[in-house]
């Protein structure tokens, strides 16, 4: 028969040395493995970088200079031939040096470090929001499997139904008891559950891949479903304190309020050019000239010692240096082009702004709908769950009643079709509510600490 054809190649199909996931395992696995995971993280490791680099700008700076220069020259008289100063033929210079630098006040280095410094908060929020939506898509995928894999459950459990009923009505017929078109509808019923057999079974297989796509796993992961879907406790529905809940800790709030603080930043960064400028510089270190020592070594110059001092040998090699810079810029005439990037700058900070309280209201919507959906979806929950309960009691009752002749072809179908839908509102009702405690996690920042 199809379905039961259809269900053995899926087992077949089935990973065999996967370690199957419970849903826990899939969200962890998912942060590691997502796509759009890893890539949030690879923005907000990257703006640390750049956040390190922009602010080694205003600390001291110290490093280790080594060099050494060698130069040749025949028959070349040089720039200062003029004046009687002649070339030297042959020149060689090393030195080795500590130098260190700061900048004492650069306006522009520090705007820049602190526009480095949101847009990292920026990348580390937009990482948790990445994480958390994530994690609800995860959560989805899971439930819509589990769903699946109890809808095959359910169709299994239909499907034995139609097999008794047409029993039944194949031993009423052949008694005398029923017409023959009885037998026929009971067959035609019992095929049409072989066929939602297979077609729900393809269904599970689907969404147990897709789910493996979703935390990026293989597409033969095996995952632990539960034999029924969980009902998370009701949580707390007090809206003002979701609300300020919400305000503390919701990415998209601290994402919007950084691209502000930036855009505040960036108007300052017009200016910062022409701002006043002290920079100290320093070193510490050794230089000789190797082709000195050869000069001082031929008359008539003086005699190395013992019997003489040239230089450099009597003279000192080391050396200091330390200066102190400042700078001021006046752009006396620049054509408007600061006016016009203050203009672009106000209109990006308005723009900005407007985002920033747009997101403080979205943030309050979502929680008050989120709110009202838990609600409702609880309410629903427990309804389907007394009509499941009546309904499964119903078609008992039919299937009895058809069974000793008091009961017709069409009360029983009508009995068992009943129960089915009332059976697959009660898996939808338990997936709504399971999803919209999270997604009120999701409203308010908590999902992901």
């Amino acid at each position: 028969m199809l379905a039961f054809a259809l269900a053995a190649t899926m087992l077949a199909a089935a990973p065999a040395a996967a370690t199957p996931m419970t849903l826990a395992q899939a969200v962890q696995f998912a942060e590691s493995h997502n796509g759009q995971v890893l890539a949030a993280k690879a923005q907000w490791v990257q703006a640390g970088a750049t956040l390190a680099a922009d602010r080694s700008a205003q600390l001291p700076s110290v490093q280790g200079i080594a060099q050494s220069s060698m130069s040749r020259s025949a028959n070349y008289a040089g720039n200062f031939a003029q004046i009687g100063v002649p070339v030297q033929p042959n020149v060689s210079q090393n030195t080795a040096e500590v130098a260190a630098s700061q900048s004492v006040f650069n306006l522009q280095n520090e705007l820049t470090a602190d526009a480095a410094r949101h847009a990292y908060d920026q990348a580390q929020q937009n990482y948790r929001l990445v994480k958390e939506q994530t994690v609800l898509n995860v959560e989805t995928s899971f439930y819509t499997y589990a769903q699946d894999v109890q809808l095959v459950a359910l169709a299994k459990v239909d499907l034995g139904y139609q097999q008794q009923l047409y029993a039944i009505a194949d031993a009423n017929y052949k008694s005398g008891l029923v017409a023959g078109i009885d037998r026929l509808k009971a067959q035609v019923q019992r095929t049409t559950s072989e066929e939602s057999l297979a077609s729900t079974t393809a269904d599970a297989e689907d969404a147990r891949e897709n789910l493996a796509q979703t935390i990026g796993a293989d597409p033969m992961q095996a995952f632990t479903v539960p034999a029924s879907i969980p009902a998370p406790p009701m949580p707390a529905t007090d809206q003002r304190v979701l609300d300020a809940i919400a305000f503390a800790h919701r990415p998209e709030l601290e994402i919007a309020k950084d691209a502000l603080d930036i855009a505040v930043l960036d108007n300052g960064l017009i200016d910062a050019p022409n701002r006043p400028t002290i920079a100290l510089q320093g070193g510490w270190g050794n230089q000789v000239a190797p082709t000195s020592f050869a000069r001082n070594d031929l008359p008539p110059f003086p005699a190395p010692p013992p019997n003489g001092c040239g230089d450099p040998y009597c003279g000192p090699t080391h050396f200091y240096t330390i200066a102190l810079t400042s700078q001021l810029l006046l752009p006396l005439l620049d054509w408007g082009t600061l006016h016009a990037q203050h203009n672009g700058a106000h209109a990006n900070i308005d723009s900005q702004t407007v985002a920033y309280d747009t997101a403080k209201r979205q943030s309050i919507i979502d929680v008050d709908q989120a709110v009202r959906r838990l609600i409702v979806d609880e309410q629903n929950l427990g309804l389907a769950t007394q009509n499941a309960s009546v309904a499964m009691q119903a078609a008992k009752i039919a299937q009895v009643q058809y069974k000793v002749g008091l009961g017709s072809q069409i009360d029983v179908t009508t009995a068992e079709q009943t129960y089915l839908q009332a059976a697959k509102q009660l898996l939808d009702a338990q997936v709504a509510y399971a999803l919209a405690a999270d997604r009120l996690k999701f409203a308010t920042g908590t999902l992901v600490e």
